[in-house]
């Protein structure tokens, strides 16, 4: 028997920014559980994807980082500015976590 999905996925924000020919993917999403028991409380996590010229992707993506939309808009949008990687996201979000 399948399982039924059970959450409602939306993208909130997408930002492409270009360096020295590597493109940067940043994607600011917002997950709610149709469960009773979380209460509809929304989640919002971020991706990072970075695609280099010869093609090569890697990514990364947070999951459930911040139920307060403004912070996960302060959080994104310092992400996108100081141009984060997949590698070292993780590091981000633990400083973040830290403060």
């Amino acid at each position: 028997m399948r399982r039924r999905d059970k959450t409602k996925n939306t993208s909130i924000r997408t930002e492409v920014r270009e360096k020295d020919g590597i493109f940067y993917k940043y994607e600011l999403m917002m997950r709610e559980s149709l469960d009773t028991s979380s209460y509809k409380i929304p989640l919002y996590a971020v991706s990072v994807e970075m695609k280099r010229e010869s093609g090569e992707t890697t990514n990364a993506n947070t999951s459930d980082l911040f139920a307060d939309v403004g912070k996960a808009i302060v959080f994104f949008e310092k992400i996108v500015d100081n141009l984060a990687t997949p590698l070292n996201l993780p590091y981000i979000v633990e400083d973040e976590i830290h403060k």
